[in-house]
């Protein structure tokens, strides 16, 4: 009797044993399961093809060319060329580095003066345009195919574009910033605009450390 009642004690703890385990081993896959991730999961093919290709803009003045599905051009808008001045020097994220849509994506600098600019979407570095640290003067000019900055391959695209403005909206959006640039630099001692409307491209060059502090400012939401 004692035997068989030792049997059954150690038969029943056993059963406690295995389902106290299965019960930890649960708990570890529910949490590795649901736990939260740095960043997204990219997309499927399917879900990707379905994007048309075209340039979106960061209203933080950066763009973006969707190039293939998994591939996006990234790069500055003219009108970060134009109010920050001649171009010194850029700093570039590493290849293989992995980049938040809103985060800093690369920083450029003039003297004294820098400004980081926030990626326009989501993914992982891929290639840098390594012409631009030996000739930084080429963000100056207005050439997508020698400006680019960074090409990434995405890894939220069809979210991360209805975050980004296109086509009228783009069109509107960029009159509007114009118009509010003009109202808070003048009056000045030098035009904002040149012939035909459009912003000097060399503006940044006769600001002010004031002027381009409030720039800045207002439309980069810095400092």
């Amino acid at each position: 009797m004692e035997s068989l009642h030792e049997f059954l004690l150690t038969t029943k703890a056993n059963e406690y044993i295995i389902a106290i385990a299965f019960m930890i081993i649960f708990i570890l896959f529910w949490r590795v399961l649901n736990a939260p991730r740095p960043y997204p999961i990219r997309e499927t093919v399917a879900e990707a093809s379905r994007i048309l290709s075209g340039v979106f803009s960061h209203p933080s003045h950066t763009w973006a060319e969707v190039v293939q599905p998994n591939l996006v051009n990234v790069g500055m808008d003219k009108f970060t060329s134009s109010v920050f001045g001649s171009i010194q020097k850029i700093e570039l994220p590493d290849l293989g580095e992995r980049i938040l849509q809103g985060d800093n994506a690369w920083k450029i600098k003039r003297g004294e003066r820098e400004l980081a600019q926030s990626a326009p979407l989501s993914g992982r570095v891929v290639e840098v345009n390594k012409e631009l640290i030996e000739n930084p003067s080429l963000l100056n000019k207005e050439n997508p195919e020698k400006n680019w900055i960074l090409k990434i391959e995405p890894t939220r695209l069809a979210r991360d574009l209805k975050n980004l403005l296109s086509g009228e909206m783009l069109t509107r959006w960029n009159q509007t910033v114009k118009e509010q640039l003009v109202a808070s630099l003048v009056p000045t001692d030098y035009p904002v605009l040149q012939e035909g409307g459009e912003i000097k491209p060399d503006l940044g060059d006769d600001l002010t450390t004031q002027q381009w502090e409030k720039v800045a400012k207002d439309f980069f939401n810095a400092g």
